[in-house]
């Protein structure tokens, strides 16, 4: 018997959706693989293949960042990342941190293809984007006993 990720991963490429759950993948653990020093000044934008597109404050952002630009997709690496291109942008704020003592998990495969099978004859977009990611966020908190 195939393991899910056999399956769930080529079907999630030829739907299109692989860059899509990276690039979120990147975004929830954004604050955490990059000093608040450099990571309040870019934000991924979009992902293609193994590209990753960061907004980036402001030109001379833009320009200092390009300086660190190995080490910033060496980062990136573990998440699929072998290349990153910059452009000023709008930047996302800091999300608020966790509760003490409240753990995130990172999503399995089979978490992932729950939630979008859950939402997926919700016809507005924006709707079901916000109900998929709510329950994306409630299967990765750690319950405790």
């Amino acid at each position: 018997m195939k393991k899910a990720a056999a399956v769930l991963a080529p079907m999630m490429k030829r739907l299109g959706l692989e860059s899509r759950v990276r690039l979120e993948r990147i975004r929830t653990d954004w604050f955490s693989i990059f000093d608040a020093s450099i990571a309040s000044h870019m934000y991924p934008a979009d992902c293609t293949d193994r590209e990753l597109l960061l907004n980036v404050e402001s030109p001379v952002w833009m320009q200092q960042l390009t300086y660190f630009k190995t080490d910033i997709v060496g980062k990136l690496v573990p998440y699929g990342i072998d290349n990153i291109r910059f452009r000023v942008g709008k930047l996302q704020k800091k999300k608020q941190e966790q509760p003490a003592g409240r753990k995130m998990r990172r999503l399995s495969a089979d978490d992932l293809s729950f939630a979008s099978s859950v939402v997926s004859e919700i016809a507005d977009e924006q709707l079901k984007v916000s109900i998929r990611k709510a329950i994306e966020k409630s299967l990765a908190a750690t319950r405790r006993p």
